[in-house]
This record gives structure tokens, sequence and C-alpha cells, in this order.
């Protein structure tokens, strides 16, 4: 199983998922059309442990078990079965990560008039965190990806761990929407 390429490690900046708050999300996904998901039936996590960032927000166990079971449930949900000891359809794999940004706006004003008036401008800078999840398919016999979904948006700290596990959850049914694409017998 290490035969697979790095492709399977999704770029799944969730923290935002895991910790987001009231805003929507950005959620987005590409596929192969050439691809036969008609004929993936199980799947298996990718091999090997989740990848450590070294950012302990995210290299957390408690987020790693709600990401899994919110891609598990959604997977299931869809009819297809876990297979950890045959030999799977498909791996999925998962990232998170986050990075901290600022947002602002500006407003300009004029007192008095424009050739011989005062120009003032007004900024509203304000600090933010933004996290993102990306899922990945990969087919096991070819060992390429098949599927990818990714979702980004603002981490709010001050969630609890049901609000967490609701949004991710949240976020993972989004994505998994266009899973798979087109229409499945």
């Amino acid at each position: 199983m290490n035969t697979m390429p790095r492709i399977y490690v999704i770029w799944i900046f969730l923290y935002i998922a895991v910790a987001v708050g009231c805003a929507s999300p950005k959620v987005g996904y590409d596929y192969d059309p050439n691809a036969d998901f008609t004929r993936y039936r199980n799947y298996a996590w990718g091999p090997g442990q989740h990848e450590a960032s070294g950012d302990k927000r995210l290299d957390n166990p408690l987020i790693d078990t709600r990401i899994r079971n919110a891609i598990g449930g959604e997977l299931r949900s869809k009819g297809y079965t876990a297979s950890p000891d045959q030999q799977p359809d498909f791996y999925v794999a998962y990232h998170i990560g986050v990075k901290d940004m600022m947002i602002g706006s500006s407003t300009q004003r004029y007192i008095g008039d424009y050739a011989h008036g005062t120009h003032t401008t007004i900024s509203d800078i304000q600090p933010y965190t933004e996290g993102g999840l990306s899922v990945d398919i990969v087919d096991a016999a070819t060992k390429q990806l098949v599927w990818r979904a990714s979702g980004a948006g603002e981490v709010k700290p001050g969630m609890t761990p049901e609000d967490r596990t609701e949004r991710i959850s949240q976020i993972v049914h989004t994505m998994f929407s266009h899973f798979p694409p087109g229409d499945r017998p």
C-alpha cells in the first residue's frame, strides 16, 4: 500500500470545517470524467496515519475522529461499505490546515471641497483564521486521484464540541453532495 502516491492526501484546510461559525464555507469539487464511479462499492482509509501539521489546533485526535465519522457517515449513506480487511475499490484521505488572515475595509471622507478640502481614510482591519478541509477519493487499482472536494472558511475558536461536530458534518455533507458525480445505478 505504500505505492500509493502522495496525491491521495487531500488538502483539506478544514479546521474551518471543524470550527467555522456562522459564515458559509466555500466548497468546490473536481473529478476525473473518465473514472467509472459505478464500479465503486467499498472503501478504505488511505494507508498510514494522518499527516501531522505541527499545529496543535489541527493535530487533535478529537478533530480526526469527527472528520472520519462525518466522511464515513456520508459514504455509508450513499451505499458504500468500509472494507478494512479486503481490497477496497477506492481509498479515502483528508488533510486540514489553517492560516491567519486579515480582512479589512476602508472609507474615504472629504471635508470641504475637493480642491481645498481634507481627505481622510478610515480603515477597519480585523484578524481572523481561515481553515480548510480537502477530501480525496483515489482509485485503489490505478492509484489515481478520481475525485477531490475542498472547503474553506473562517474558524470560530469559541465553538463547543457539539458545535464542532455539527459544523464538520455540515461541511462534509455539502462536499459529498457532489459524490459520486452524475447518477449512480
